[in-house]
């Protein structure tokens, strides 16, 4: 070869060989990480869940595990609490896959609540503890496919107490629909 191209020739022909089996390399392990990282957006099921090795959802864990303290033992379950009143709206929407209703409230500020509906007289906790931080809603519960209607509320934790109530929101399935499947309640 060196008969041939001459030296300086013979020398640039091997460097850029060889710069191409680099760049080749290169590129083929840079392509191979991307679809790692495919893989892993791929366990993300529609419903923002993970999905184990068995195909089951997993809940994403939004924030990293905070220290909480202990609530107070059980939520107020009486038609009237003696706390006092926290401002919000709520917001409820229907889901076109399955035709249950999302209940979102949307909070002053940020800290731990509780949801829960009303079932007769008594009010049943649907969320306990969960974590807002006053951006977006707070979702509180759904209203299944096969029900009507749902009365909710929100309670406050400060202190390990509940210390304020949303006021009682009744959300019907047939106003939500009426209103195209997305309705607003203050």
């Amino acid at each position: 070869m060196k008969k041939i191209l001459g030296n300086k020739t013979a020398i640039i022909l091997v460097l850029a060989l060889l710069a191409g089996f680099g760049g080749t390399f290169a590129y083929l392990s840079m392509t191979d990480s991307s679809k790692k990282e495919e893989e892993k957006k791929d366990d993300t099921k529609e419903d923002g869940k993970i999905q184990n090795e068995k195909g089951e959802g997993l809940p994403i864990q939004e924030d990293s595990p905070k220290k909480q303290e202990p609530v107070q033992e059980g939520a107020p379950t009486g038609s009237s609490t003696n706390l006092s009143s926290l401002s919000s709206s709520v917001t409820a929407q229907k889901n076109p896959s399955d035709g249950s209703i999302e209940v979102l409230f949307y909070l002053e500020g940020s800290g731990s609540f509780t949801s829960q509906e009303k079932s007769g007289d008594a009010w049943i906790t649907v969320k306990e503890n969960q974590s807002y931080a006053g951006r977006g809603g707070f979702l509180a519960g759904t209203i299944s496919s096969g029900q009507e209607s749902k009365t909710m509320r929100v309670l406050k934790i400060e202190s390990g107490k509940y210390s304020t109530a949303t006021k009682e929101f009744t959300i019907k399935r047939s106003e939500v629909e009426a209103a195209l499947g997305i309705k607003t309640y203050n």
